[in-house]
């Protein structure tokens, strides 16, 4: 009986596993959307990494300042958006396809990234890039992300920029005052 048993459940077995049990995910396409390289006096500085994860730097975003969300962004809205604010802000961030982030100075915890990790398309219009998951699509005002001393010191913001930037000039070497 027993023997019988394991016979019969051994033949159900078999005939399971000989079924087609895998699983489809659905998977999309990644965009083919593409970086604007220059956008009304703002220059594409590259893919850099969300700061607001790190605990170095007390949380804060790599862009600290005034944002906005939408559902049609693109570049040129958020860099519109950035350089309408006054004074006009040195940096124009966009992120996750909607979200846009606009600061004078770039967290000194973001660095560059490869880019293909900002590869979410604008909401606004899907053949532009607007950043990634945790990935920014920076726009500078002069086209250089390290020039000017232009990187902020986590939660310092402008003010420790300051300090630091004189730090740097008076002792050789940069030290968070």
């Amino acid at each position: 009986m027993l023997s019988a048993l394991f016979a019969a459940l051994l033949a159900s077995a078999l005939a399971v596993s000989a079924q087609d049990t895998s699983i489809v995910y659905p998977t999309t396409a990644a965009p083919t959307a593409t970086t604007l390289p220059s956008l009304n006096g703002y220059t594409f500085a590259g893919c850099w990494n969300e700061t607001d994860g790190f605990t170095q730097d007390g949380g804060a975003r790599a862009l600290q300042g005034n944002n906005t969300a939408s559902n049609t962004l693109t570049p040129s809205s958020c860099i519109s958006f950035c350089a309408s604010l006054k004074p006009a802000k040195q940096y124009a961030g966009l992120e996750y396809g909607r979200e846009c982030y606009c600061s004078n100075y770039l967290s000194a915890f973001s660095t560059e990234l490869n880019a293909s990790s900002c590869n979410f398309a604008c909401n606004g219009n899907g053949s532009e890039i607007c950043g990634g998951r945790d990935a920014i699509s920076l726009y500078n005002k002069t086209g250089d992300v390290k020039s000017e001393g232009r990187r902020g010191i986590g939660h310092g913001g402008e003010g420790a920029l300051v300090y630091g930037v004189l730090a740097v000039g008076m002792l050789g070497f940069a030290m968070v005052l």
